[in-house]
């Protein structure tokens, strides 16, 4: 330990007149301070104070007043006690510093620090601490002992390859960290929760309840799909088919619903669904709900499903059903009954007010070359610029909406369900018009030549389709005026209804 100390007089005298009073004063004032800030470094700094200081004066002054050898035993001892004493303060203060990291992850939701490395600083100090004592207080020579330990570490190595390769491994996922204790993760069709990170192995617990311990050197080379990293939102996807009569609208509108009724779906992002493939007799859906705990995801697919078989009788959507359901097609019968009936047709005329007073007569007419559209939700019932025939809107709802140049689109008025619509004749207005379901619409299609016979026998419906236009045609020359594009009310001729 001499050695950190030239042996000249000079050396001695600064060590004794300046180092050391300023160690006393320093130590002292620093841990009266530490002490009034309530500090945990306090006793490692009251250690210093207390042991490393006074053994060390005594040392000096042994070695520069009284001129004792390295090898006396008593300089030994003092050497040894003044190591020991400077790594217990630094060992309380290492435990300080340990701590706050281990409570910083805790504190600020970061990923927390493995407690391997957090060890490694102690392990150097005790292990440099021993060779100081050993070597330079005691004088052991050590260059046996290591050619010792360097052969018996390779025979060890050698016999230990496994093992070895299992700590080197844990020391690379600890340095790497893939997850973290608490993460959710799944690794060769093993999926649990992560108990503990160790240099040899991981534990896990699965969703049994069940503790699986996995070796590092397994996990090192295995793909580890980790679901509470980056983000603990996880997308459950569920597939369920429904049978082809139900709109795809009212079936992607119940699966939603199901989804945000379920206990444990976060609304935000929200879930949705869409078609996967068409079949026959049924249509195939994906809902798609996202959930915050992947723990959670077997309880609410199954909460899920269950609320859509509920679900489905409240929004008119048929499941499927064909363990019990037994079809005789027969292709001829089939058609005629998929054909709706000129009767019905007239049924749904007959529901319109505005033909509704007609005489059997005319309705037989109407009926006789009326057809029936269905409509989804946003598909566009009328093109911009086309000639199109004299609509009622049986059910649903549309809007009517201008496509202007270099503008957004205008809307200009709703059409609910019991009125007409359609371009009746052409005019610079009526080639940007089109109609656009709002929701899904049951509309009935009248060719000219049927609402002109049905005209030709109740003159009262051109008064109420004409009054309907100039209607519909002034909305449209106010909306285009309030946009700040006015038009020429000769170029308005349009009988748009």
């Amino acid at each position: 330990m001499s050695d950190l100390f030239p042996d000249s007089s000079a050396a001695w005298a600064a060590l004794i007149i300046i180092v050391l009073p300023l160690l006393i004063i320093g130590s002292g004032e620093v841990e009266e301070r530490l002490r009034q800030r309530d500090s945990p470094y306090q006793p490692a700094i009251g250690t210093l104070r207390v042991w490393v200081v006074p053994l060390l004066t005594v040392w000096v002054l042994a070695r520069a007043l009284l001129d004792v050898a390295d090898d006396n035993l008593f300089i030994q001892l003092l050497g040894s006690a003044v190591l020991l004493a400077t790594a217990v303060a630094a060992l309380s203060a290492f435990r300080v510093v340990v701590t706050e990291l281990a409570d910083r992850p805790r504190r600020t939701g970061r990923r927390p620090i493995p407690r391997l490395l957090l060890a490694l600083p102690r392990l150097l100090l005790i292990i440099t601490t021993a060779w100081l004592l050993i070597a330079g207080v005691w004088g052991v020579d050590l260059s046996a002992l290591l050619t010792a330990l360097g052969v018996t570490s390779l025979v060890i190595s050698l016999a230990l390859q496994d093992t070895l390769s299992g700590i080197a491994s844990g020391f690379t996922l600890l340095a790497d960290q893939p997850f973290s204790p608490g993460d959710w993760i799944e690794s060769n069709d093993i999926e649990g929760r992560v108990i503990d990170v160790n240099w040899r192995a991981t534990r896990i617990q699965d969703r049994n309840g069940d503790l699986v311990v996995i070796p590092n050197g397994q996990l090192a080379t295995a793909t580890i799909v980790n679901f509470d990293q980056p983000s603990r939102l996880h997308l459950v996807k569920v597939s369920v088919q429904i049978e082809r009569s139900a709109p795809p609208t009212a079936a992607i509108a119940m699966l939603v619903d199901a989804a945000r009724s379920t206990p444990g779906v976060v609304e935000d992002p929200p879930p949705f669904a869409r078609v996967t493939q068409i079949a026959d007799p049924v249509v195939d859906y994906q809902a798609s709900m996202w959930i915050e705990d992947y723990s959670l995801a077997p309880q609410v697919e199954a909460d899920f499903g269950a609320l859509v078989w509920y679900l489905s009788y409240r929004h008119d959507v048929p499941l499927p059903n064909p363990a019990q359901d037994v079809y005789v097609f027969d292709g001829a019968k089939t058609a005629i009954e998929a054909e709706v009936t000129t009767a019905e047709v007239r049924r749904r005329i007959a529901d319109i007010p505005l033909v509704a007073a007609l005489d059997d007569d005319a309705l037989d007419k109407l009926a006789a070359v009326a057809s029936i559209g269905q409509y989804q939700r946003g598909e566009t019932i009328i093109e911009e610029g086309t000639q199109h025939d004299l609509m009622l809107m049986h059910a649903g709802r549309a809007r009517l909406v201008l496509r202007r140049d270099n503008a957004e689109d205008l809307n200009v008025v709703d059409i609910e369900a019991g009125e007409a619509f359609g371009v009746l004749s052409e005019s610079p207005v009526s080639d940007r018009a089109l109609v656009v379901a709002s929701t899904d619409c049951e509309v009935l299609r009248i060719p000219p030549e049927g609402s002109g016979s049905a005209i030709a026998i109740s003159p009262d419906l051109a008064n109420v389709l004409d009054q309907l236009a100039a209607t519909r045609r002034r909305r449209i020359e106010r909306a285009l005026r309030r946009s700040g594009r006015a038009i020429d009310p000769t170029q308005a001729e349009s009988d748009e209804s």
